[in-house]
C-alpha cells in the first residue's frame, strides 16, 4: 500500500457532501461540507479557514471568485 500524506488521507476520510469546479476546491484552505451533514444551507459548500479567521468565511457554489488573496494551492 502506498504512503498517503495527511493531507491525501483526510482527502479520503471526509467525503464532502458535494462538489463543484468553484475554483476554492483548489485550495488547500477549503474546509467541505461534509456527507450527511444537515446543518450548513444547500448552497454552502464549505468555509475558507483563512479568510476572516476566527470566524469562517462560508463559501457558497454561487459566489464567483477569480482570483483569491488567501489562495494556497492543494500539492497533488
Amino acid at each position: 500500500m502506498a504512503e498517503l500524506t495527511p493531507e491525501e488521507f483526510l482527502d479520503t476520510v471526509l467525503v464532502p457532501e458535494k462538489k463543484s469546479d468553484h475554483i476554492c476546491w483548489q485550495c488547500r484552505s477549503l474546509k467541505p461540507v461534509l456527507k450527511g451533514s444537515k446543518f450548513p444551507p444547500a448552497d454552502i459548500i464549505g468555509w475558507c479557514m483563512k479568510i476572516h479567521w476566527p470566524d469562517y468565511w462560508c463559501v457558497a457554489d454561487f459566489n464567483v471568485i477569480k482570483k483569491c488573496y488567501a489562495f494556497d494551492a492543494r500539492k497533488k
